[in-house]
């Protein structure tokens, strides 16, 4: 339910920066609704603060975890205090740093000068993606150590079964329509306008070429990453940094599963990030965010790999369109995962 009511209040504040984004470039003053949006990013950046205190404070309180977790009937967790101290301290300054692009142009004229000329200072929408991009990898960093880390992470997953078919389309379904919210589809462009603003079309022929292609020259430069990155550790370092990641891979055990969890997650991080984001932030930011958010590689060289991975799929929004980078994506995603079922007995 807690969901549900976040992803409402956060559909509601998307609807009505577009509101007045709206109002502003007709030259008419700002709404109620206008004004009372700035109150309602700062509620965002409390509660995310608070869910960082919340960490911080049941990491000091091993008891009150245990408790808590034996009444949901999970195994226990221990959080790491230093990882609840590291977090808590992240929330602050992302916090602070998404209030002050709320409160001040100085500071919303810095976001520009370090992100992209794209980027509109006094844009509600615009400021409210980057709010929205500093809260969410508090939040993501947060959960990665509320869960006890990667090994955590993998077994919440599991047992949430947060990587179900209908889970995975779900939450592809969530971000297109965030991406299609947040560049003003029925609000400040057409269905037609909107498709051109996230770079997506019916795949020609380029697309294909370029997006097959795309998906091979950043397989290669990951096998490269990869070869370094045994060559550096002892096999039993390598096993435990790739452990999250393979128990995860390995859910995925038929093929019908490997399509679902390719084509969700390359349609809508793609829609989202490449196409609806990257033309505002840049091509780079826009990367560093994505690496962010896939915290299953915190910590790891594999966050390097999902860095330039981004890059690639980014280069490919440039160059061709978003369709290719889905394209690239889903390659990426699909092929390792075919050519681990066909290796596993």
């Amino acid at each position: 339910m807690e969901f549900i009511l976040s992803l409402v209040y956060i559909g509601v504040v998307i609807y009505i920066a577009n509101q007045d984004d709206l109002r502003r470039s007709m030259g008419e003053t700002s709404s109620p609704q206008g004004a009372a949006l700035p109150w309602m990013l700062y509620g965002l950046v409390a509660v995310t603060v608070l869910f960082a205190v919340m960490i911080f404070y049941l990491a000091f309180s091993p008891d009150v975890t245990a408790a808590a977790m034996e009444e949901l009937g999970r195994p226990s967790i221990t959080i790491d205090r230093t990882a609840a101290s590291v977090n808590l301290a992240l929330a602050f300054v992302l916090g602070g740093l998404a209030a002050q692009a709320v409160t001040t142009d100085h500071a919303r004229l810095w976001i520009r000068k370090v992100v992209s000329s794209a980027y509109n200072p006094a844009s509600s929408v615009h400021t409210t993606a980057f709010v929205l991009a500093l809260l969410v990898v508090s939040v993501v960093v947060g959960q990665y150590v509320q869960q006890g880390g990667m090994e955590g992470l993998a077994g919440s997953l599991k047992e949430e079964n947060s990587l179900a078919p209908g889970t995975l389309l779900f939450y592809a379904f969530l971000q297109v329509v965030i991406a299609f919210l947040g560049i003003g589809l029925a609000i400040r462009r057409a269905l037609p306008q909107s498709l051109e603003r996230l770079g997506l079309r019916v795949p020609t022929g380029a697309d294909i070429r370029w997006g097959i292609g795309g998906a091979l020259a950043v397989f290669a430069v990951s096998r490269v990453i990869i070869v370094i990155w045994i060559a550096l550790l002892s096999p039993e370092q390598f096993d435990e940094q790739t452990r999250a990641a393979d128990q995860i891979a390995q859910m995925f055990d038929t093929l019908p599963l490997a399509f679902i969890l390719s084509i969700s997650a390359a349609v809508g991080e793609e829609v989202l990030f490449r196409g609806a984001l990257q033309p505002v932030f840049g091509w780079i930011p826009t990367s560093i965010f994505f690496a962010l958010l896939h915290n299953q590689y915190t910590l790891t060289p594999a966050t390097i790999i999902i860095f330039i991975v981004a890059l690639g799929f980014g280069w490919l929004r440039q160059r061709q369109s978003t369709t290719s980078a889905i394209i690239a994506h889903f390659f990426y995603n699909f092929v390792p995962l075919v050519l681990q079922l066909l290796v596993v007995p």
